[in-house]
């Protein structure tokens, strides 16, 4: 990586959207946010190396290198601390967060010698140095792919959980995040090419593909709306909905008896056939349970047990139901395919037409073609 200026700029600007995260000045997903800043702090350092050492600064600035390489341990955990809080509803920080922070700690001890008097640490078995040395070596590499593994299924489950608890998950979905561990993931890759294969050509393009990574995480890290944009006692219970621990039978069975279900399955339906809550395409699990006067607990137990669908299938079915009918009804000379989708409650045409030839096997086009027929 010899291009100082596409360093300079990189450097430049993970330490600027480091700042702007960690500042957060839409307050919006806090925690999440500050993890994440954390994690780009770490990313600019590592460049700052880089950079340090193509201009020949690196020797009068020893104790910063020490700190920088030590500080790469910190990159992979504050990522994935990162995932967690952006996926939680309850966004609960506990003293076990402190226990991804470990192999820091021992790679500060172990550096500290070389810090305070420029001599590294001196062990007086051998066998015992080399099983050190070749831990520190490889600790790096197991520890940036664990974590992006669990980072990656934590993700993954993301949209499930969702699901559960909105009626739009366009711009909630995280999808973004999910792209950015797939250009990590070809970072480390070519960060194992240097120091295994020594593939010049991806060496040449790394500068490029980190100030790339910068500007994406940049555009949509700030881009993104608060995921569980809910009062905090909402929070709480959205937490337990999406949590396996409620989800047990036993648990189920216990929230509502026979006859509250099916006042309830009326109450539901009318809300749904007449009033039409389903149009506010903002409609959420808390939101109708205001409206139903019941926990958000009982009424996802309700959705799940009597319709046997999440939050989203539920609410979406409708919408479907609504764009038929407009359909059919030759709406279709009045407003386009998007009109229809904002008519029918969808706040998308991209997910108006998934959803709506997942459950008919046909696009709305085709749809309504074959209704002229």
């Amino acid at each position: 990586m010899s291009d100082p200026l596409l360093i300079g700029l990189t450097t430049g600007g993970a330490f600027l959207l480091a700042f702007l995260l960690l500042t957060n000045p839409k307050n919006s997903n806090t925690k999440a946010n500050r993890w994440l800043g954390a994690f780009v702090f770490t990313f600019g350092c590592a460049l700052l190396e880089v950079f340090l050492h193509n201009l020949n600064l690196h020797s009068k600035h020893a104790i910063l290198i020490d700190l920088i390489e030590a500080s790469r341990f910190l990159s992979a955990p504050m990522l994935y601390l990162s995932v967690i809080f952006f996926t939680s509803a309850a966004k609960k920080s506990s003293a076990r967060t402190l226990w991804h922070f470990a192999l820091f700690v021992i790679v500060v001890i172990f550096r500290l010698p070389h810090m305070l008097t420029g001599q590294n640490f001196q062990f007086s078995n051998p066998s015992t140095a080399h099983v050190v040395l070749m831990f520190l070596k490889n600790a790096l590499p197991a520890q940036t792919v664990i974590y992006w593994f669990f980072s990656y299924r934590r993700l993954s489950g993301h949209q499930q959980n969702i699901e559960q608890v909105t009626s739009s998950t366009d711009e909630i979905d995280l999808s973004w995040l999910k792209h950015f561990l797939w250009v990590l993931a070809a970072v480390v890759l070519i960060w194992l090419n240097l120091a295994i294969f020594n593939f010049t050509l991806l060496y040449d393009f790394t500068p490029l593909l980190y100030l790339v990574s910068v500007y994406f995480l940049a555009f949509f890290a700030l881009k993104q709306r608060e995921v569980y944009p809910f009062a905090k006692p909402a929070l709480q219970e959205l937490d337990e909905v999406i949590s396996s621990k409620t989800n047990t039978q036993t648990e189920k069975q216990e929230r509502l008896s026979e006859s509250q279900i099916a006042a309830l399955k009326e109450k539901l339906e009318k809300l749904m056939r007449s009033e039409k809550v389903f149009l506010d395409n903002e409609l959420s699990l808390p939101g109708l349970s205001q409206k139903m006067h019941i926990s958000i607990h009982e009424l996802s137990y309700l959705i799940n047990k009597v319709y046997g669908q999440n939050f989203f299938a539920f609410v979406n079915g409708y919408r479907i139901e609504e764009a038929k009918r407009l359909l059919l009804s030759g709406e279709t000379e009045k407003l386009n395919m998007l009109g229809i989708a904002y008519e029918s409650g969808f706040n998308s045409k991209t997910t108006f037409n998934t959803a709506f030839k997942k459950s008919t096997g046909q696009s709305p086009s085709e749809f309504a073609a074959a209704g002229k027929k």
